[in-house]
């Protein structure tokens, strides 16, 4: 049994796709969501949005847990990305109803405003199943935030709460209440970078860690032609492309990725490049370069992107991921990354893109430079390379880790 809040936005779907995955293999798997939206019979939830009473009930509970969150931490740092952590939209009880059956595994992705850690463990109590918590974002391990920066509260106690006004102890009191349901009995998995950061924490330091990612072949095919011809860019460009879902995001590095790009024009010709950038707005962009603000794509359309893209950009500062990196590296371009979230485990330094030390925004224009100046040299390996990464991400299966073999 897999847990989510939803089973859309990037968690959501990375989710569902993971049962319906292991459903595609033989095994008996289901997503129990708190709000449901997809019409997958993979899915069940509390709530469902289809129906006139199921998005009220969605409305309302929104509304509560923002109320909550408003009345626990007052003004707080958005860059932190506080939730109310003690929250439980639904009994252990009705979830095990809903599902129907005894789980051996219970997997949790994104359970903000769904599931406390009293819900998860009164689930392991009732069924004895395997409790695997997953490093979505960093929300585990700490007091209230998704992102920790470089704040180490989740080491010891969480106070004082750097997202919080300085006499409040909200994060502490979380981070406690947390600490008496989550056992050394429980595991937990995610990339590098995050059990590195679990393997630190007050709540996990004693649990089973496991390094866990996925690389699969992309869903969409396209040849550079065909990319090019879709955006109109002559052959002769070196094609940049950068982009994430919320690129506004200070986590997302995009005024790091400016700044790069400034110094980056310092140390080359730009009169050739080309910079495609998939989202909303994000700041405004060196003079020089020829810039395409795409805005938000299809998913089709993302993979034409890629395709017609010589480099991929990853200015990503605080991120479990992100689902980009996986794409760029399975489009079998060069991808720059700050050392953070998956990056950590599929770039291999100066051999299929550049590891850039973090918010260092002269390493990452010399990432970029490394790669412009390299470019033969990357594309002609990068295939093989990039192939055999991902059948080593296949050893880090978290699946194979809790004893399932998938065919």
């Amino acid at each position: 049994m897999f847990l989510s809040t939803n089973d859309i936005g990037g968690a959501g779907i990375a989710c569902l796709n993971g049962v319906e995955r292991l459903r595609n293999s033989g095994l008996d798997a289901t997503l129990v969501v708190c709000n449901k939206y997809s019409d997958s019979e993979a899915c069940i939830g509390v709530f469902d949005a289809h129906s006139a009473w199921g998005r009220l009930w969605i409305l309302l509970n929104h509304l509560y847990c923002k109320m909550r969150k408003m009345l626990a931490f007052g003004k707080a740092d958005p860059k932190y990305i506080m939730f109310d952590m003690q929250i439980s939209m639904v009994s252990a009880k009705k979830i095990l109803r809903l599902y129907g059956k005894r789980p051996d595994i219970i997997r949790l992705g994104w359970v903000t405003d769904f599931v406390s850690a009293k819900t998860v463990k009164e689930l392991q109590t009732l069924t004895g199943a395997t409790i695997n918590y997953s490093m979505v974002d960093n929300a585990p391990i700490g007091g209230g935030c998704h992102y920790p920066w470089d704040c180490q509260g989740y080491t010891k106690d969480c106070f004082p709460c750097p997202a919080l006004s300085a006499s409040n102890k909200r994060a502490q009191k979380t981070l406690f209440f947390k600490h008496q349901y989550i056992t050394p009995d429980m595991v937990i998995s995610g990339t590098t970078n995050d059990i590195n950061r679990a393997g630190r924490s007050l709540l996990f330091k004693d649990a089973k860690k496991v390094v866990s990612y996925a690389l699969r072949p992309n869903p969409y095919h396209f040849t550079k032609v065909e990319g090019r011809t879709f955006f109109n860019i002559p052959d002769d460009r070196y094609v940049i492309l950068c982009g994430a879902s919320s690129i506004t995001a200070e986590r997302k590095g995009f005024k790091e990725l400016i700044e790069s790009l400034e110094l980056l024009k310092q140390q080359t010709d730009i009169n050739r490049i080309t910079i495609l950038v998939a989202g909303g707005g994000c700041g405004d962009f060196p003079t020089g370069y020829d810039v395409r603000m795409l805005g938000k794509l299809s998913l089709e359309d993302l993979f034409r992107a890629y395709a017609c893209a010589d480099l991929f950009l990853c200015p990503s500062l605080e991120d479990s991921g992100p689902m980009m990196i996986n794409y760029g590296i399975m489009a079998y371009i060069p991808v720059v990354a700050f050392e953070m979230g998956i990056a950590l485990d599929v770039i291999r330094h100066k051999e299929n893109g550049y590891i850039a030390k973090w918010r260092d925004v002269k390493d990452f224009a010399n990432g970029i430079l490394y790669c412009l100046e390299n470019q033969e040299r990357l594309c002609s390996e990068i295939m093989q390379l990039n192939n055999d990464i991902m059948e080593e991400s296949k050893k880090h299966s978290i699946m194979k880790s809790l004893g399932i073999e998938m065919s």
